[in-house]
């Protein structure tokens, strides 16, 4: 027995000496992490000291009891986010959005008989779901839950991707996302609630809503941050499938010829003032030839290029856009062109707003032949956004617009929110 004992302990020894090795680390961890902490409070209250001094204030009702910042070690620890390990199981993150709308309009179509309507209606409910798969590997999707107005719903899937930071001057990411075109279709997309107004600019619609630029793309694109001496540079280049055969086409799964659709945007936000920026965006397609419509036996050269400049900085909202459209289909050469100005100016939990919209399109260019919103165009737009709560707004707005096809005015009302 007593043999037997021996030879255990004998047997155990170094792992209860490993144990105890790891314990020693751990613990002498900690107690370095908890002696920097006392030191960075005590660097901060030393400089609370100067301050208040100058300012002539109650130190003690500034730093108050420095004891309960270090008194729980694991409470610190908790509060600081891990970093996220390659071995960690990733976990799906899930965001909504939507928005519900009353609108009255009063429509004069050329050639017929004015007409007023109103309704209530649905907006679209969407999720965006994210989820981290690695250190530097990301997932996220945009899925819309679309109503339509014979009472049908339809899942769209605006955006797929993943995204491979390999660092802060190059992302790379494959999958379907929104066109590097302008400031609006990079910052604002399909929530409603993450922009001031209720809906997106003329000349920024979506494909599906009668839009005439190719608002998302299926490739694989590069982007990134420079900070240089005078300020922070931001660029975006895309590589992918190209326009298909009408603008509302997205080619998912193919393309149906061999050129690629490239685009390239830059952004510059100087340093002197926080809250502006200014850019330039440029894109090159090749669309595939429709022989179905007339003057469409082409295959068609199209090169779309713009600028933008935005001022965010609190309480003003200044953006202003413009996109030109030149289309070549070897017989003749068309041009377009639009784009907004929008101003806006906070107040407290009110937003007062007012936007221009214009687009000037060639009416012989048979690629927007039939498109409603393919039309010599000028909105006026004016409003006020409430934040009724951090994550819900009101906005009740107007609109003016003198188009081709017809006049209209309009009066909405909408709520939207992010949940």
């Amino acid at each position: 027995m007593i043999r037997f004992t021996l030879l255990y302990i004998a047997f155990c020894m170094p792992s209860f000496l490993v144990l105890a090795d790891d314990t020693n680390v751990q613990i002498s961890g900690e107690m370095e992490e908890l002696r920097t902490l006392r030191k960075e409070v005590e660097e901060l209250r030393g400089l609370v000291d100067k301050l208040t001094e100058k300012q002539g204030v109650n130190k003690e009702e500034i730093v108050g009891n420095k004891s309960k910042i270090v008194e729980n070690k694991a409470e610190i620890s908790a509060a600081k986010p891990k970093p996220h390990s390659d071995f960690d199981v990733p976990s799906l993150n899930i965001r909504g959005f939507g928005h519900l709308q009353y609108d009255y309009v009063n429509e004069s179509p050329r050639n017929q008989p004015d007409r007023d309507t109103n309704h209530f209606t649905d907006g679209d409910i969407g999720f965006l779901f994210t989820s981290q798969i690695s250190k530097k590997l990301t997932f996220f999707n945009e899925t819309l839950f679309k109503f339509t107005s014979d009472g049908d719903t339809n899942v769209n899937v605006e955006r797929v991707m993943l995204n491979y930071e390999f660092a802060d001057w190059l992302n790379i990411s494959i999958g379907r996302d929104h066109t590097p075109l302008g400031y609006w279709n990079q910052n604002y997309h399909h929530a409603t609630w993450t922009h001031t107004t209720t809906d997106r600019p003329l000349i920024f619609q979506f494909e599906g809503n009668d839009g005439v630029l190719p608002m998302h793309y299926v490739g694989i694109g590069l982007s990134g941050n420079v900070g240089l001496d005078f300020g922070n540079v931001e660029y975006s280049f895309t590589i992918g499938n190209g326009r298909g055969e009408d603008t509302e086409s997205i080619q998912i799964i193919n393309d149906r010829n061999d050129d690629k659709q490239v685009s390239f945007q830059f952004t510059v936000e100087p340093e002197v003032l926080d809250g502006f920026g200014f850019g330039a965006n440029v894109l090159y397609d090749v669309i595939p030839n429709n022989p179905n419509i007339i003057g469409r036996e082409n295959e068609i050269d199209e090169v779309i290029a713009g600028g933008h400049m935005y001022y965010t900085g609190d309480p003003y909202e200044i953006i202003a856009e413009y996109q030109y459209i030149w289309h070549d289909d070897l017989r003749s050469t068309k041009s377009h062109h639009g784009g907004y100005l929008q101003l806006g100016y906070k107040f407290g939990e009110f937003k007062p707003y007012y936007r221009f919209d214009i687009l000037d399109i060639a009416s012989n260019d048979a690629y927007f032949a039939g498109l409603r919103g393919a039309e010599n165009s000028i909105e006026h737009t004016v409003g006020v956004r409430y934040e009724l709560f951090p994550f819900a707004a009101l906005k009740l707005e107007y609109r003016r617009l003198d188009a081709d096809y017809m006049d209209s005015n309009e009066i909405s009302s909408q709520i939207s929110f992010m949940y």
